[in-house]
């Protein structure tokens, strides 16, 4: 599957992160940095990995999982 991911700073300089599927444009990710940097960190790498989980039952199975 291949993403368009869309990266930049927001008003208040905070970093902002969008995944979108490239074929239909539909978004599957979204992420922001308002929280702890550290916690933030987390909660993006914990969405990037469910991300990439729910692609492989796809992948695997031919069915997609629930948005």
């Amino acid at each position: 599957m291949a993403y368009d991911i869309k990266a930049w700073l927001d008003r208040e300089g905070s970093p902002r992160l969008e995944i979108l599927d490239a074929e239909s444009g539909t978004l599957r990710m979204a992420w922001d940095a308002r929280e702890h940097r550290s916690q933030a960190i987390k909660s993006l790498f914990h969405e990037l990995m469910l991300l990439s989980l729910r692609d492989q039952l796809v992948d695997s199975t031919g069915v997609s999982p629930p948005k």
